[in-house]
């Protein structure tokens, strides 16, 4: 007998082949049937006709664990079908930590609403604290390398040891405790000053762990070819599996009209020689940045106190104008009009306006109107975030359709009250999944729907090598979702941005129901996913 009996939806199974009719079956935490289910009974029949039955979405690219602790339930993105994220991205991760960093994270933590205390130090002791009380998606964790960098640094200040045995012992503990690799970014942050040989060492310990690298790559823009040239270095090195992460080239700010062409034309190189090798792309041309990755190095690398109020001064400010080249080089090139404060607790009354319109209140201009909110920011000026007009429309589409590239949102899990709430204004949180599909498969046909659906789950499983996931299969993990497709085909993301998704009408997780009539029913399946070939 069946716990579960999805009947009569549209099957997109998860390999990219055309849709079918069909039934689909659940047992404990297996798919047990995809096919005819006459004759067989079932305690529970869900009528699924006008619906596609899909498995869980799997996002490849998630910073949900910076989330998850004060978000266990997932709610924006468990309600768009999202049941297995990839987390760890960008070198940036809560673990490990040292006893140095444990104020200055458990500020962050509180910035997203967790009211618990940092009860860890390693990052085993990490997972143990964020999947103790149950997740409701499965997460695939990466460690961060600029968390293994920072926690090194204080072991090396601490008790005088190498620099690179202390990355090293830390990236093995991580690895031990279930981590899929490391990933790194290196575009700002801690991660700017680690040389290319830094990388290659820990390349080569993944290597003995089957292990896997993912990297916001050094340059997107007038050095996208050294910064993919360092990263298939790396790669090599190991000769591991590896991701580079949302490899997109950002409007008018330096780049080759043919760099992004010849930085995937070099993947698909490198996938022919045997290297598996793939990018991921957002699904909107505007994204989410950290301010102080406008920052010059010799400012970021001090205490964020320290920065903010430095930033007092008015040659402190003369030398950022002149030394700001980077990340977000449209900025330097005056073009403020393409950027808005996203989030900052300090000045909230300018969350959500550009900072022209920022100027025009103040009477400032743009760049003392940023200096302005980086020290009201104080201590919580890495945490200061903004909202850029990044890329061409064709630029999204034509990375969307491409076979080296699966589909993730570069975001985290939020909900639609408390602190969360107030740091997610854009609707990349709360419908960027569906939006692919709405948006890229349904309304603009950019990609069939099952193509789509193949790049954000058997895609994903297969790439990451997520075992039993991804398909709906016989013997698979019941993680499986029923989207209403009317639905799907009237939803407009940017008119409601802090609305749960309500295309996905039903969603199981490990055979779970979590979201049951479009209502989430609070309860957490998810669990600590393994890659399968780790060891």
């Amino acid at each position: 007998m069946l716990d579960v009996l999805i009947r009569g939806g549209q099957i997109v199974d998860g390999t990219g082949r055309k849709a079918y009719r069909a039934d689909v079956g659940l047992q404990g935490d297996r798919i047990a049937l995809v096919g005819d289910a006459d004759g067989f009974d079932a305690g529970q029949v869900v009528d699924a006709q006008g619906m596609l039955v899909t498995p869980g979405l799997i996002d490849p690219h998630s910073h949900s664990d910076w989330s998850i602790l004060a978000n266990p339930n997932a709610l924006s993105t468990i309600h768009q079908g999202v049941t297995t994220e990839v987390v760890g991205n960008c070198g940036v991760t809560l673990a490990p930590i040292t006893a140095e960093d444990e104020s200055a994270t458990l500020a962050t933590l509180r910035a997203y609403g967790y009211e618990g205390e940092v009860t860890w130090r390693s990052f085993a002791e990490h997972l143990e604290a964020v999947h103790h009380n149950g997740t409701a998606p499965n997460l695939v964790w990466f460690v961060g390398h600029t968390a293994l960098r920072q926690a090194a640094v204080n072991d090396v200040r601490r008790h005088g040891i190498c620099m690179a045995t202390a990355i090293e012992r830390h990236l093995r503990e991580a690895l031990d405790a279930g981590a899929i690799g490391f990933s790194s970014g290196l575009e700002y942050g801690a991660g700017r000053f680690a040389g290319t040989d830094e990388l290659v060492s820990l390349a080569r310990i993944l290597a003995s762990y089957g292990g896997m690298y993912a990297s916001h790559i050094r340059n997107r823009d007038s050095e996208l070819g050294p910064a993919i040239d360092e990263f298939f270095e790396v790669v090599h090195a190991g000769d591991i599996r590896a991701q580079v992460s949302h490899l997109n080239v950002r409007r008018n700010t330096g780049a080759a009209p043919d760099a992004w062409a010849r930085a995937v034309d070099r993947m698909m190189e490198e996938q022919a020689r045997g290297v598996d090798v793939l990018a991921d792309m957002t699904p909107y041309p505007d994204g989410i940045g950290l301010a102080t990755g406008i920052l010059p190095s010799w400012l970021v690398d001090r205490a964020p106190m320290e920065a903010a109020q430095l930033l007092r001064e008015i040659e402190v400010r003369e030398r950022v104008r002149a030394d700001s080249d980077r990340y977000w080089r449209f900025v330097h090139r005056g073009e403020w009009d393409r950027v808005r404060l996203a989030v900052c607790p300090a000045t909230p009354e300018f969350e959500g306006l550009t900072f022209p319109e920022i100027s025009h209140l103040t009477g400032k201009d743009e760049w003392e109107c940023f200096f302005d909110i980086l020290v009201a920011a104080g201590a919580d000026i890495g945490a200061v975030q903004l909202l850029g007009e990044l890329f061409e429309h064709e630029h999204v589409a034509e990375a969307v359709q491409h076979d080296q590239f699966l589909l993730g949102v570069d975001g985290y899990t939020s909900k639609r009250e408390g602190p969360l709430a107030a740091r997610t204004r854009h609707p990349l949180f709360f419908h960027g999944h569906t939006h692919f599909l709405a948006h890229h498969a349904l309304r603009e046909k950019t990609i069939p729907v099952e193509t789509a659906i193949h790049k954000m789950t058997g895609a994903v499983a297969s790439h990451f090598d997520i075992s039993g996931r991804g398909l709906l299969a016989e013997g698979y993990f019941a993680d499986v979702v029923a989207f209403d497709l009317e639905k799907l085909r009237e939803i407009d993301t940017f008119a409601m941005p802090e609305q749960y998704a309500t295309p996905a009408r039903h969603v199981w997780v490990n055979g779970t129901a979590t979201i049951f009539d479009g209502r989430h029913t609070y309860r957490r399946a998810g669990r600590h996913v393994r890659p399968r070939n780790l060891h």
